[in-house]
């Protein structure tokens, strides 16, 4: 069996990697064993610099390794810069951040003194998805590292090209050997992985289907795990003077990377009193939106990653439409040997229908009308994902209200949902199973020992 990297324009075979055996497996899992015991020992300023380095190489080589975000799935160029910069980023946060919050914590209160201390467990084994192909493994792997951990790494199977470059990176900026491996492997392999003494935690990000079978796979060898798995964010809009601003806002995150995107508006609630308004203008904007190659610097939508994804989202349009969804805006597909599928708008979207209920993972725009902000309120939390909301209104008494009103984990004020290094990230309904980023990254995966004086 083999790892293929398959340009999704023209279907040509790039580049193919042979999956390992279970004897080489076996043993990259003993070299990860041996590489924890002396990592775990490593002081925190030894630790540091391959951060630094890889931080180095990834923005002197950005445009290389941009270039092979856009050729393996066609990930739109500046956006693929913007995966490595991200990514550079976290490398240069954690080293610049985990000595202070793994130092010893002293706790005295009443009769009790003791030290909080964090210690490193072992091996962690990550499975990460393809549409942000440096940053899911990122920022999975190096708080991991930050942290004395050591990493086994099953990047998606149609990104090998990207894998290999990664595991380079971390080679070339001095990470030990085998403190971070990349696993070419056939599916049977996950639970030989997640089943094995030294591998202490398992880490997803994923389809539905990963995650059940990895975190029942957790369960059964009791071995934590950290999960994430989808995300239907709320857009919502109220009067609002400026709605060329949230327009703009709209189209620019729903499309970003074509709608292949986790923390992208994917569920639109418009006031009525602004709704035609939007309508129109949302229409026109789409409707300019320029296709192209992604290496263009002027493209905006551009063909997916996957041939799969055309039938996906195709089926999940059509089955709304059949349930009383109005179709605004949809293109004649068009450049058929290519994985292109139209930016399209929905209106009249309720709960039942498709896009609803589901995540659009593709360039697909549900929009509903809504009588008040308490309507749209409700539809938010009628979702079984929860991530994020974006908020657009001038009355800022108001929107802090709505803050806290949306079960959800971010709540962006009139601007839209992203994820950064230093703050909390996750952990909501069926969205996610556990926290990232921040200091409770570095903490996931350590034991809080307590030494009681």
């Amino acid at each position: 069996m083999w790892a293929k990297s398959i340009n999704p324009a023209t279907g040509e075979l790039m580049k193919e990697y042979p999956h390992i055996t279970e004897e080489e497996l076996n043993k990259k899992i003993k070299k990860a064993e041996e590489a924890f015991k002396i990592w775990k020992n490593t002081s925190f300023e030894d630790r540091k610099k391959p951060f630094y380095k890889l931080y180095d190489l990834m923005m002197a080589n950005k445009e290389e390794l941009a270039k092979l975000d856009t050729l393996e799935m066609w990930m739109l160029y500046k956006d693929a810069l913007g995966d490595v910069e991200k990514s550079a980023w976290n490398a240069k946060y954690f080293a610049d951040n985990a000595e202070k919050y793994l130092a010893p914590k002293e706790v005295e209160e009443g009769w009790v003194k003791a030290t909080i201390v964090y210690e490193p467990r072992g091996i962690i084994f990550s499975v990460m998805p393809w549409n942000y192909p440096y940053n899911q493994v990122l920022r999975s792997a190096l708080p991991n590292l930050a942290a004395w951990n050591v990493v086994l790494m099953k990047h998606a199977s149609n990104v090998p090209q990207v894998a290999e470059k990664l595991e380079e990176l971390f080679r070339d900026a001095g990470f030990p050997e085998g403190t971070y491996t990349n696993l070419y492997m056939p599916h049977n392999f996950l639970e030989k992985i997640i089943s094995h003494p030294s591998v202490v935690w398992a880490n997803v990000t994923g389809s539905e289907s990963v995650w059940r079978e990895l975190g029942s796979l957790a369960g059964k060898y009791f071995k934590p795990s950290i999960l994430e798995l989808g995300w239907s964010d709320a857009f919502i809009l109220s009067d609002m003077k400026d709605i060329d601003k949230a327009v703009s806002q709209a189209v620019k995150w729903r499309f970003s990377n074509s709608g292949q995107k986790c923390n992208c508006s994917k569920r639109f609630f418009i006031v009525a009193s602004v709704y035609d308004e939007f309508i129109v203008k949302l229409e026109k904007a789409v409707s300019e939106l320029k296709v192209w190659n992604p290496m263009e610097s002027t493209t905006q939508i551009w063909p997916l990653a996957k041939s799969s994804a055309v039938d996906t989202i195709d089926s999940q349009v059509q089955d709304s439409i059949k349930s009383g969804a109005k179709l605004v805006f949809w293109w004649e597909r068009i450049w058929d040997k290519w994985n292109f599928y139209s930016p399209t708008i929905l209106a009249d979207v309720k709960p039942g229908m498709r896009v609803f209920d589901e995540e659009t993972f593709w360039p697909v725009m549900a929009v509903t009308k809504v009588s008040s902000i308490e309507e749209a309120i409700e539809l938010t939390n009628k979702s079984n994902y929860g991530l994020g909301c974006s908020i657009f209104w001038d009355d800022i008494n108001e929107l802090n209200k709505i803050a806290s009103s949306v079960d959800v984990w971010n709540v962006s004020i009139n601007k839209i949902v992203t994820s950064y290094p230093n703050l909390p990230y996750g952990w909501i309904k069926m969205s996610w199973y556990g926290k990232e980023l921040w200091e409770q990254w570095l903490k996931a995966f350590v034991n809080e020992k307590v030494i009681v004086k």
